[in-house]
């Protein structure tokens, strides 16, 4: 019998034979990365959003808001945000989806507005959790401007305070989160995600569950809004660019999901990798760049393959 567990342990097997056969070094590249310092994301943690533009590729780290994470899947389960909009979107900042906190977007969609508090009421706000032993957390390995310590945890950008033994998802390029209302505990069924520089200052003030894998380039071709007017909401409800359906991974046909697998941070390769961005040894830098790096800096690979 095939079950969705079944179906995860079989995409992962495949996926670890596949890349076992690959080789090591590129044809004209950097080496490529071992079978085993790659990670399968479990397809339960993956959240498809189609746009007209092409489709964004979500990894949600449940284990850091677990209660977030279950309310949007039951949200996507719903088909509450197919056919809304990203009616918030600043460039160099965000693009915001949902109806929810008495925004604009709520008066926009009265019908799907109506009881929306006692269907889908507000969360518990998870902005950090305690410091857990696992998975393993990686330190970046130089100081932080906003966190006493950063690194990375399964790929995700995490930072903690060894001294109250919390730690929280980093607001980098990518990070997907749920916006609230001034109460910490408003979120209801608003996401967001970040398109521009890094909103640090929102570090451990929202909860931030989840980045982009693939499509970037997708929500930049979102129409934008001004940001001087409604902090972004675009006026013109005929410009919004639709969501036109979100889905998880886990709920496709085998036949049409890919599998997807990011580097695996506390591997040995990704540590070669980033003591080569700290200390370049290319002939294009005529001045040796400063060995301290940004977190939201450091890329972590991805790729994925179809799950016959």
């Amino acid at each position: 019998m095939i079950t969705r567990k079944n179906t995860y342990w079989l995409a992962t097997a495949m996926l670890a034979v596949c890349m076992a056969a690959a080789p090591v070094l590129g044809a004209d590249g950097p080496p490529e990365p071992p079978a085993d310092a790659w990670r399968v994301v479990d397809p339960d943690n993956l959240v498809l959003i189609d746009t007209k533009y092409g489709q964004v590729v979500v990894e949600l780290a449940a284990e850091f808001a677990p209660g977030h994470a279950d309310r949007l899947r039951a949200l996507i389960r719903a088909h509450f945000y197919d056919g809304l909009s990203f009616y918030r979107v600043i460039d160099g900042f965000v693009v915001q989806g949902g109806i929810g906190e008495g925004t604009a977007s709520t008066k926009d969609h009265p019908v799907e507005a109506r009881d929306l508090e006692k269907r889908w009421p507000p969360l518990k706000a998870e902005f950090d959790r305690a410091s857990a032993p696992s998975p393993v957390f990686t330190p970046l390995g130089n100081a932080d401007l906003m966190a006493p310590e950063v690194g990375f945890e399964d790929g995700f950008p995490v930072a903690r305070d060894p001294k109250d033994k919390r730690e929280w998802l980093i607001h980098c390029p990518g990070t997907f989160a749920f916006a609230r209302d001034n109460g910490p505990d408003t979120a209801s069924t608003e996401f967001y995600i970040v398109i521009g520089q890094s909103p640090r200052r929102l570090d451990r003030d929202l909860t931030a569950f989840g980045r982009v894998l693939r499509g970037m380039e997708v929500l930049q071709k979102l129409q934008r809004g001004d940001p001087d007017v409604e902090s972004g909401v675009i006026q013109d409800i005929s410009k919004r660019d639709a969501i036109v359906k979100m889905a998880l991974m886990s709920d496709l046909p085998v036949t049409e999901r890919r599998a997807f697998q990011v580097l695996r941070t506390e591997s040995k390769f990704f540590a070669d990798s980033l003591e080569a961005r700290r200390h370049p040894t290319s002939p294009f830098y005529f001045r040796q760049p400063s060995p301290n790096l940004d977190i939201c800096g450091v890329p972590v690979k991805v790729r994925s393959i179809a799950v016959d």
